[in-house]
């Protein structure tokens, strides 16, 4: 029988208005509520990934979600908001 990696655990803050959304995007994670007294602004979760490059999915909630741990997909998900943001800074011209 194959082993299968333990997986990439991540803690992040999402921001109460915006909890719901998120849990139905990542409904398919393994997922344990930290903090949530139902009554802050934010709300404490921790998501199992497969991998590290999966995490990049985070970046879709743009500010309304923030990792908190790992630093390894804290930088991770630097290093694509930094490849968007210098494609979209670009000489300003569409391809084409």
């Amino acid at each position: 029988m194959e082993e299968r990696p333990s997986g990439l655990d991540v803690t992040v803050r999402v921001r109460r208005d915006r909890l719901d959304m998120f849990l139905r995007l990542t409904a398919f994670l393994p997922s344990e509520f930290l903090d949530d007294d139902g009554e802050s602004e934010w709300a404490t979760v921790r998501l199992t990934y497969g991998l590290l490059p999966e995490t990049r999915q985070l970046l879709v909630f743009g500010d309304q979600v923030e990792v908190l741990s790992p630093p390894r997909v804290r930088e991770e998900l630097a290093r694509a908001a930094a490849s968007v943001t210098e494609l979209y800074q670009r000489s300003g011209e569409a391809p084409g």
